[in-house]
């Protein structure tokens, strides 16, 4: 076994400090990631098999030995194929979730030197129920995609649940949680997302941050309000998948309605203004030509913050990534966002979001020659 204390006590060499190494990532010290099959794994963009909630329960799992042999991979520098996700991100020079975990969560490091990891951020998908189809989606994040999958013999069960004997032991950690996402398919119209906030309600935790990938369609779940649930938080950051205005943004996302969207978002500001809401793209080269024009209205209905906007860059399917776009296609979108860019600066966006689109050029070309 790799002792921590050396890497983080040896008087030989000046050492590196272990945050900024590249290959280090603080999330297996904290992170619980269990996707919607039940299965373990780093985090949602590394499928590394470490348990499966349906087999084991999470305590094995957390404190077995594939958890442990990744933390002693990831504290000795080492990197992981299967963290390409990251690695491709960060070559274009955008944050990646490596990066972005690190910094959020860096006063918890004494866990890694001590090696006494304790889960503080939940990340459960609870299922593939889902009210979209998106076109860059699949049947295991979505449920609207069952006739497809079963086709294809990807799956004979319309609805796949994470959880299906032990979801208790999951409420036995929340004493101690600090940080909650929620995604799915779609997590505003599961069942055990809203007894996760019952069950925070009842022990008055709300100190815990929620965050959701949601697709904003749905703000009522069997007589719940889930805008007047937030108000009783202290901090939610709501991210909305939306990919396009208009009309795009339905044939991208079957089950999207655009004038929906305004309205609920409209709804949210009336009730609970004070949640962060921030939308949240998933750059295809089905919506790279159109991204600005989404950005650009939202801004000018008043409805979103210039700044909060979060760039996710689609790998898979391939076909559809925007690095195999024609070089012509490229030149093209290139232009449309160099014009945006003008945009954010003529309007005082922030540094951060004009280098976010930046960035997006860079990724968009990586493998241009």
């Amino acid at each position: 076994m790799i002792s921590l204390h050396l890497i983080f006590n040896s008087t030989t060499l000046p050492q590196q400090p272990i945050i900024e190494k590249k290959h280090f990532c603080i999330l297996p010290w904290i992170h619980l990631h269990v996707s919607q099959n039940g299965r373990v794994s780093p985090c949602c963009n590394n499928n590394k098999y470490l348990g499966n909630v349906k087999e084991n329960t999470i305590d094995e799992i957390w404190k077995g030995k594939a958890f442990e042999e990744l933390r002693e991979q990831f504290a000795s520098n080492i990197p992981d194929k299967r963290c390409n996700h990251c690695y491709n991100i960060e070559a274009s020079g955008k944050e990646s979730m490596r990066q972005i975990s690190n910094q959020k969560y860096a006063k918890e490091l004494d866990r890694v030197e001590t090696n006494n990891p304790e889960p503080i951020y939940l990340d459960i998908r609870f299922s593939n129920i889902c009210n979209f189809k998106c076109k860059t989606c699949w049947h295991g994040n979505s449920s609207a995609w069952f006739e497809e999958g079963s086709k294809r013999n990807a799956s004979d069960e319309r609805i796949i649940k994470a959880f299906t004997n032990n979801f208790d032991e999951l409420l036995n950690y929340l004493d101690d949680i600090k940080e909650i996402y929620f995604a799915g398919g779609e997590p505003l119209i599961m069942e055990e997302h809203y007894q996760v906030l019952e069950e925070l309600e009842k022990r008055e935790l709300f100190d815990v941050e929620l965050r959701y990938n949601t697709n904003f369609s749905n703000l009522n779940f069997k007589e719940k309000s889930i805008l007047h649930l937030w108000k009783r938080f202290k901090k939610v950051h709501v991210s909305a998948s939306i990919d396009a205005a208009f009309k795009l943004g339905e044939e991208i996302r079957a089950g999207f309605n655009w004038e929906e969207f305004i309205k609920n978002r409209k709804e949210m500001l009336n009730i609970c203004p004070e949640v962060y809401f921030e939308i949240t793209p998933t750059v295809s080269s089905l919506n790279i030509f159109n991204l600005p024009e989404l950005h650009q209205e939202l801004v000018k209905q008043q409805l979103m913050d210039i700044n909060n906007i979060y760039l996710n860059f689609l790998e898979r399917p391939q076909e559809f990534n925007v690095q195999q776009l024609s070089i012509i296609q490229k030149k093209e979108a290139q232009e449309i966002l160099n014009q945006h860019i003008k945009w954010l600066v003529t309007n005082n966006a922030t540094q951060k979001v004009i280098t976010d689109f930046d960035n997006l050029i860079s990724y968009m070309k990586i493998y241009l020659i």
